[in-house]
Order: structure tokens, then C-alpha cells, then sequence
């Protein structure tokens, strides 16, 4: 067995290093803070090398005075020390030297040497703990001490009741510890040792954000961030190796991240690690069914399953929810653990399943994966299920099972194997599965089957691929050589070339061209369901490039009657009618449009819809003011792109937009600036410029001017292809002009104005693009000099954002109005306009505004306090009650009312590692250390806030 050390990081893995500093960076505050702080997390989450970064942020080392540095004495304990008497207690004696030890009376130097095994004496025995104590007690009293303690849950016992002594005895600062426990949970034996209730800092897992960070540091594509989230579940260890052996393959076989068999091994030890036999015997069993749960284990014959599952959750390998069903934290452990049995075991356990499972679909998968030959009747009972999977909108599972079942068709029945290969493909493509995909592709080249399975198999590894469409032109040109003379498959062909066009080459134009020759081909062939799609296509462009077409081809599109199902709900005409009122910002319709489609997706849609849906809603929301729930509809997002393996820029897009309104700044930038990366990486030009937009507002709005400019002159750059752009789709260009006027490069400003000027139309004047261009020229006046004018403008502007029912609109043009009103020297008008403004952010929701709001009052002299923070008395505010801001009184609050970490994340849509954080600089601006102290702290400004008033109404004594 080796030590706990969790996650040793080879010297390139800096991003991982850089992922737990704000972890080490939160222990080390609260132990400052509180002086005992329990570190929890499972077998390699990173506790150690939090443990590390933390002991090298605190100055350490021999000191004086009572400020002096501490000297660490570190225990670093393995399964084996368990059962050796004092030895822990010694492996810190031995830290010590002749220095400090002088300090203790002869008889307990001599105990000294007994727990150290020197001398002739017997070493110390377990029933003497009494001398123990007090000569450590002894030794630890002078001077300022850290004891870290690595792994305390096999610390041996009398070492355990040695250390809890002393740290029961000597109070921080001159005795601070911190310990670490491998746990999923509460961390049990830390909180022994140290006593009490200790704060519990839980290692979280990485984040996406923090998963791109490390595949970065290694050269790898940070796209690969979703996938490898899935396969390694944010755990750090995994996720490293995973990293390097990536970075190990050759530069020609990194198309795409596949799970390394490194990652599984690396699993598989941590199984090994911290689970027996029998517990890895159940997971073998719950990895190899679709559906893990309790009772289907139970129904198994594993009597044991849920003492077995619940080792398992303390461990950190799977969780377990209240219907019982079985998860695995991450798809690695779930590979480890379906293949810790021989062929001949996982075969037996499947027919097993298959006995216990109770679902006809899933009985057959698991006899079709029991079975090593051929197998007719097997073969077309697969097929059924494949049907049935199909028609319940489990594509993924539909997938692998008419790969099963051609894969055990005989081959005397070629052409049943390939219809089964074809409808293998098309299931992979709606469910995004590019392995099955591809393996389904092959297998109906290798059979010489007929053009029109080879082009359906080959367009469905184009459509698996999502928005990773750049190096797929061999792909089509492939397809089009075998769809010659076919015009139902040629037109086929060219949507999908109108898409790459579009989405991998930012060529609008072409896109147009490709997809108006699809709707010919597919009108010719009478294949209406393609033709609307085409046409659907062909009206996106057209709106792209600013036509009056659109809306006509849109409306041929609708009058088809093509379900929105039948092709992809995201590829509909019904869809592209609610994008339409989305750009338009006709917002009612365009909500409850899309709030149908979402009804309809959940029940028939794949990944792909939902993703597209959920950022439509988080848009709409957005705009409409509706600030929580643009953030919940963009965190699903997020997380179902990340679990499904899908492109993450598009994601990353929404997420910043709404993060940028209704989260933070700094998170919008960060996730923006991931964003901008993995649609690089995909060549996706059209989610990299909408990524580098929301960069550069976030950049303007936090004052970098000079990244603001940057970022937006590589969207103008990349926009120039598209002269007659339609502004309602992709809203740059005001903040372009902005950062352009804040630069004092006005004849650019002036330039991009006038050429942005939308013509008479849904996105012309009195339109939000049009207002939003109105704010930008006010700013561009009023920095030209002509600051009544733009005092004029911009108070039409913020009447026109309120008319359109734009309210965040509203409000930013109110902040920019009481700046021109401030320049103008009229103060009183610049406050009633930030005042206005807050109003409207506090009533939306609209987090980083209102900070910024807040600043902008403070500095005025006219802010307002926080909410549920004290006005003012006769004796002041409690202390550092002033600098608390909106989110950290918010916070407060929440606490104040007895909600935990987690419930207080949940209700202000941020991480509980956030939380953390915040809560942290609450009790250092408040001067508390504890929930209990922080209540009373609040109790009593709200106390002093309401004396002036009773004392007002209540005549003196």
C-alpha cells in the first residue's frame, strides 16, 4: 500500500497546480482564520498537493516573537501504520531536534526516546499515553507550531489520542493544524483529532474551465474539455494522466480524445485502492448494465450490494440518488470496474443481468453482449430492441444495439447486416456517438455495400461530429463521388457542405450557395423532409447576410409541414422561427416557441436539441431582465455539452453572455476566453468571433480598454466577409464602437457607426440593435464634445430600451447617461441616473451591474446600503459592515437564516467553492470566526440600524 499522496503532478502539469491554488488559497485563509481546518476528498483528488501549496503560501521556519514563522511538524501515514504503536507520534518526534526537545524535563526526554525507539529502554507501550501526552504537550506549549497531518484515517490509535490531546490542550496560534482524510463525505477521523465541529474544506472536482486549463498546459485542444469531463469526472488524478498520455500520441492520431487505457488503469487503482474484493465483484456488475441500481444488484444475487455501494460512495467512486439508481463519478471508474473480471466472468455475469435486468430492451443487450458467435435469432431480437430503444429517444442506446446486432448476424445474411450498420450510423449521428459511428462506416465499406448505405453511414460520422466540422472535407467530397446520379443523396451532401461552409469556414456566401442547390436536389427527388431543411438552411443564411429572402424561404420551409422532429429539432424551420423572434427581440413569442420545441425535445429530441434550446432560453431570458433562470438554462447547457462530448464553444458563448449580465465579470471572461479557444480549435469562426465579443464588453466593462479593443478588432476582422450582416444576430458592433470612442479612436467609432446603421427593417431604427447603437453614438458624442446632445440621445435611448421591454438595456444606458451628466458637472442628474439604473439591476437579478453601479454611487457620494445591511446609528455600523458588497450581505443573510454552503450556492447560482470563498472574506471584513458570531454580528447592527427610529417615537424617561 503506498501514501495517501493523492496526485503527484509531473513538472509539466502546471495547469493542474494552477486549478487547486484556489483551494489552497481558501484552507490557508480559513486556517489563518479558525487555526484547524479538516482538507476531505477521495483517493487522488488532490489533497496532498493542496496540503503542499498551502504549507508553502505560510511562513515557516525558527522566529523569535510571537510574529514569528512557525516550524511544521508533517505526519504522513500509509494503511500499514495502523498497527504500529506511537508511530505516527514518532515520525513527528523525529522532525524535532536538540533545540527544541531541550525545553522538556529528563523524564520526559526519556518518554521521548522510548516513543522514538532509542536507548536501552522498552519502547513505549500503548497504555502509557498519559506520559505521552504531557511530554508532547510539553514540547508543543512554547513557540508557534503547524502540525500537518496527512491521511488521518490511518493514523494509529494511540498516536490519534496523543495528537487530539495536545490539540485540545494548546489553542491556536500556537498550535494550528491541518489534516487531511481520504473521504467522500464527512471527513470523521480529521474531525477527532482536531475536536469540536473543525471547518471541513472539501477538494472539489475540476470544473470544465479547469479541465480546458490542464489540457492547455499540455498542447492539447481545450475542446476536448467535455469529453474528457465525462471520462474522468473532474477527478484530478485521472484527468492528468489522461492529459499526458494524450500529449503522448502522435500528432496524427489526435483527432479526438479517446479514453487512454492509462486512465483506466489509473481507475482501476484507485478501485484497488479503497474497495475489496467482493465491493469490486458489485461494480463489475453495476458498470456492465445501462441502468445500475440497488434493486437490480440485489435481483443479481449480491446480497451485499448495498453495504458494497455505500463503501463505494465513501470512496468517491459512484452516488447513489434517491430513486437508487447507481452513478459512477466517472466513465473511466465505470470501464475499470466492467473489466476488472476476465472475458468468461463478464460473459456469466451478463447472462446474469440479463435474468435480473426486468426490461425486455436491456435483456437482450445483455445477451447479445454474452454471446461470442453468430447468432440469427439473437441478432434479429437485438434488432427489435434497437427499435424500441429508437422509438423511446434513446438514440445512444439504439446505436450500440444495432451494432450488436449486426455484429452477431450471420454472415450468410449480408444484407441484414448492412440495414443494421446503417441504422447503426444514423442512431450514432442523433446521438452524437462518433465511435459507433465510425465503426459502422467501416464495417459498410469493408462489405462493399451500396452507395447509399456507404454515403448514409459516412454522412452520419459528419453529423456525429457536431461542430468539428473543419477537417471533413475529404468526408464529403467522398460522399459525393459515391451520391453521383443520386439526387436525393446529393442533396444531402450538400446541406451538410452548407453547414461546414457556415459553421467551420465562416463563408456565408458559399453556405448559401450549398444550401439553395440542396433544396433543388431534394424538391427534384420529392423528398420534402430534406427540402425544408435545406430551405431552412438557406433561410438562415439569407438572414446571415442581411436579404429580404428570408422570411419567405422561411415561410416555403413551414409550409412543407415537416414535424420538427423528423430531422433534428435544432435543424427545423420551427426552430429557426423562434431564432428569427429572438433576433427580432420579439421576446414573448420567441419564449414561448422555444419553451414548445423544449416540450418536444425532451420526449423526441437528442443532446444536440436540448443544448440549442436550453442557450436559446438562456438568450431570451437574458435580455428579458429574467436574470436566475438565463443562468440555470446556461449552466444545462454547460453541463449536458460536457456529459454528451459536444463542442463546448457554443456553450461557453451562452454561458459568458449570461454570466456577463447575471453572474460575474470575471467568470463571464474566463469562460469566454474557453470558449474562444475550443471553437478555435474546431475552427469554428462563427462561435470564435461571439466568444471574443463577449470578452471584449466584459473587457470594456471592467475598465481594460485596451483588451476591449483588441478583442472587438478581431471580430471586425473576422466580420468583414459579411458587409450586409444582419445586426439583430450578432450584436458587436455597439460595444465595438464604445471601446473604439473610450480609446479616443473616433474615426473609427465614427466608421463602424455609420456602416453599422441598420436599414429599415425588424433590426432598423427603434429596434434594440438600433437603440443599442443610439447609446454608442451618445458616448461617441459626448466624448467629441457635444455632451447636451448626447445627454438628449441617450435619454431617448434608455425610453426606447424600456418601450422594447429591454430592461438591462434600460439600465446600462442609464449608467452611461449619468456619466455624461457627471462630465457635465451635474451631479445631482448623474446620481438620479445610477440610482434609476440599480433600481433596475436589483429588480432583475443583474449581479456584476449592480457592483459596478454600486461603485459608481460610492464614489458619488449617493449609494444606498446593501440589502439587510445596517443604514447607520447613533454608534456606527458593525464593524466592516460598510465594505461588505451586495453578493457578500446576500450571502450573509442566507447564513444568518441557517442555510448551509450548498443551499446558499443553489440559491445565488454560484459554486459552493464560491460560497466558500465569500464567506471567508465576510468573516474577515466582520471580524467573526463563526456562523453563531456572524448572526449575533448582524443581530446587532440590525439592532443599532432601528435605534434612531424607537428613540424618535419613544419620549425619554
Amino acid at each position: 500500500m503506498t501514501p495517501d499522496t493523492d496526485l503527484e503532478l509531473p513538472a509539466t502539469a502546471a495547469g493542474a497546480r494552477r486549478a487547486v491554488s484556489g483551494a489552497a488559497a481558501h484552507v490557508a485563509g480559513v486556517l489563518e482564520r479558525d487555526g484547524r481546518v479538516a482538507l476531505a476528498g477521495p483517493w487522488g483528488a488532490g489533497k496532498t498537493t493542496v496540503l503542499e501549496d498551502v504549507l508553502r503560501t505560510l511562513p515557516t521556519g525558527p522566529g523569535p516573537g510571537p510574529g514569528s514563522a512557525r516550524t511544521v511538524l508533517r505526519v504522513t501515514t500509509v494503511e500499514e501504520d495502523q498497527g504500529h504503536v506511537f508511530g505516527a507520534l514518532a515520525q513527528m518526534l523525529s522532525h524535532c531536534g536538540a533545540a527544541q526537545l531541550a525545553v522538556l524535563s529528563g523524564r520526559q526526554n526519556e518518554v521521548v526516546d522510548r516513543i522514538l525507539h532509542r536507548g536501552a529502554d522498552e519502547p513505549l507501550a500503548a497504555c502509557e499515553q498519559l506520559p505521552a501526552r504531557l511530554a508532547v504537550t510539553a514540547l508543543l506549549a512554547p513557540g508557534r507550531w503547524i502540525l500537518a497531518v496527512d491521511g488521518a484515517q490511518w493514523l494509529d490509535p494511540a498516536s490519534a489520542d496523543v495528537l487530539g490531546y495536545a490539540l485540545r490542550t494548546l489553542a491556536a496560534p500556537g498550535l494550528t493544524a491541518i489534516v487531511t482524510e481520504r473521504v467522500h463525505g464527512r471527513a470523521q477521523a480529521a474531525a477527532r483529532l482536531l475536536g469540536g465541529h473543525p471547518v471541513q474544506v472539501d477538494v472539489d472536482p475540476l470544473d470544465a474551465e479547469e479541465t480546458a486549463a490542464l489540457l492547455d498546459a499540455h498542447g492539447l485542444p481545450t475542446r476536448w474539455a467535455g469529453p474528457l469531463q465525462s471520462h474522468c469526472g473532474g477527478h484530478p488524478l485521472l484527468t492528468s494522466v489522461s492529459c499526458t498520455a494524450l500529449a503522448r500520441l502522435p500528432a496524427s492520431q489526435r483527432h479526438r480524445p479517446v479514453m487512454a487505457g492509462q486512465t483506466v488503469d489509473a481507475a482501476g487503482a484507485w478501485l484497488r485502492a479503497t474497495l475489496g474484493e467482493g465491493a469490486r465483484h458489485t461494480l463489475m456488475l453495476a458498470a456492465l448494465t445501462s441502468r445500475p441500481s440497488l434493486p437490480l444488484l440485489l435481483r443479481a444475487g449480491r446480497a451485499d450490494a448495498e453495504e458494497h455501494l455505500a463503501q463505494a460512495r465513501a470512496a468517491g467512486v459512484l452516488s447513489v440518488d434517491p430513486a437508487s439508481a447507481v452513478h459512477f463519478t466517472a466513465a473511466a471508474l465505470a470501464r475499470a470496474a466492467a473489466r476488472s473480471g476476465a472475458r468468461p466472468l463478464r460473459a456469466a455475469a451478463h447472462l446474469t443481468l440479463a435474468r435480473a435486468v426486468g426490461d425486455p430492451v436491456h435483456e437482450v443487450r445483455h445477451r447479445a453482449l454474452a454471446a461470442d458467435l453468430p447468432d440469427q435469432g439473437l441478432a434479429e431480437d437485438t434488432e427489435t430492441a434497437a427499435a424500441t430503444a429508437r422509438e423511446a429517444g434513446e438514440r445512444a442506446l439504439a446505436a450500440e444495439l444495432f451494432l450488436l446486432a449486426a455484429e452477431i448476424t450471420p454472415p450468410a445474411r449480408s444484407a441484414m447486416r448492412i440495414r443494421r450498420l446503417s441504422y447503426a450510423a444514423q442512431e450514432a449521428a442523433c446521438a452524437g456517438s462518433v465511435d459507433i459511428a465510425r465503426q459502422a462506416a467501416d464495417a459498410l465499406t469493408a462489405s462493399r455495400a451500396e452507395p447509399t448505405d456507404q454515403v448514409t453511414a459516412l454522412l452520419a460520422v459528419v453529423d456525429a461530429h457536431g461542430q468539428a466540422l473543419s477537417d471533413l472535407e475529404p468526408l464529403l467530397a467522398r460522399c459525393r463521388e459515391l451520391a453521383a446520379g443520386h439526387p436525393g443523396l446529393l442533396a444531402a451532401v450538400e446541406l451538410r457542405a452548407a453547414i461546414a461552409a457556415n459553421v467551420a469556414h465562416s463563408a456565408p456566401e458559399r453556405a448559401l450557395r450549398a444550401a439553395g442547390r440542396a433544396a433543388e436536389l431534394a424538391a427534384a427527388d420529392g423528398h420534402r423532409p430534406l427540402q425544408a431543411a435545406a430551405l431552412t438552411m438557406r433561410a438562415r443564411m439569407e438572414r446571415v447576410l442581411g436579404t429580404a429572402d428570408a422570411p419567405n424561404t422561411l415561410a416555403e420551409a413551414l409550409g412543407l409541414g415537416v414535424p420538427a422532429q423528423h430531422s433534428g429539432i435544432r435543424n427545423s424551420a420551427q426552430y429557426l422561427a423562434a431564432r428569427h423572434a429572438v433576433f427580432d427581440d420579439r421576446l414573448a413569442e420567441a419564449r414561448e416557441r422555444l419553451v414548445d420545441l423544449l416540450a418536444l425535445a425532451e420526449h423526441e429530441g437528442d443532446a444536440e436539441d436540448l443544448v440549442d434550446i436550453w442557450r436559446s432560453l438562456a438568450e431570451v431570458d437574458t435580455r428579458l431582465g429574467a436574470c436566475a433562470p438565463a443562468l440555470a438554462w446556461a449552466d444545462q447547457a454547460v453541463r449536458l455539452s460536457t456529459g454528451a462530448g459536444l463542442s463546448m464553444g457554443p456553450a461557453w458563448y451562452t454561458a459568458a453572455l449570461t454570466q456577463s449580465a447575471a453572474g460575474s465579470f470575471t467568470a463571464a471572461l474566463r469562460t469566454a476566453s474557453c470558449g474562444a479557444r475550443a471553437s478555435q480549435e474546431e475552427s469554428d469562426g462563427l462561435y470564435v468571433s461571439r466568444n471574443l465579443w463577449v470578452m471584449g464588453a466584459v473587457q470594456l466593462h471592467t475598465g481594460d480598454v485596451a483588451g476591449a479593443v483588441a478583442s472587438l478588432t478581431a471580430v471586425a476582422e473576422a466580420e468583414r466577409h459579411v458587409p450586409r450582416a444582419d445586426p439583430g444576430m450578432f450584436r458587436w458592433q455597439p460595444d465595438a464602437v464604445e471601446a473604439f470612442t473610450c480609446a479616443g479612436r473616433l474615426d473609427l467609432a465614427r466608421e463602424l457607426l455609420e456602416r453599422a446603421r441598420p436599414a429599415p427593417g425588424p433590426a432598423g431604427a427603434g429596434s434594440g440593435p438600433g437603440a443599442a447603437l443610439d447609446r454608442a453614438h451618445g458616448i461617441l458624442l459626448a466624448r467629441g464634445g457635444a455632451a447636451e446632445e448626447a445627454s438628449g440621445l441617450l435619454h431617448r435611448t434608455a425610453y426606447a430600451f424600456e418601450r422594447l421591454g429591454l430592461p438591462l438595456e434600460q439600465a446600462r444606458t442609464l449608467l452611461a447617461l449619468g456619466r455624461v451628466e457627471r462630465a457635465r458637472r451635474r451631479q445631482a442628474a448623474a446620481r438620479a441616473a445610477w440610482e434609476a439604473a440599480r433600481a433596475v439591476f436589483d429588480d432583475t437579478g443583474a449581479r456584476p451591474w449592480q457592483e459596478l453601479t454600486r461603485e459608481l454611487l460610492d464614489r458619488a457620494g449617493g449609494s444606498a446600503p446593501a440589502t439587510g445591511q445596517a443604514t447607520g446609528s447613533a454608534t456606527g455600523p458593525a464593524p466592516g459592515a460598510s465594505r461588505l458588497t451586495e453578493s457578500e450581505s446576500r450571502l450573509a443573510d442566507l447564513i444568518c437564516q441557517g442555510a448551509t454552503n450548498q443551499e446558499a450556492a443553489q440559491h445565488m447560482f454560484i459554486s459552493v467553492k464560491t460560497v466558500e470563498g465569500m464567506l471567508s472574506r465576510v468573516y474577515r471584513k466582520l471580524g467573526v470566526r463563526s456562523r453563531t458570531q456572524l448572526a449575533a454580528a448582524r443581530a446587532a447592527a440590525a439592532r443599532a440600524a432601528a435605534a434612531p427610529a424607537r428613540d424618535a417615537r419613544t419620549p425619554p424617561e
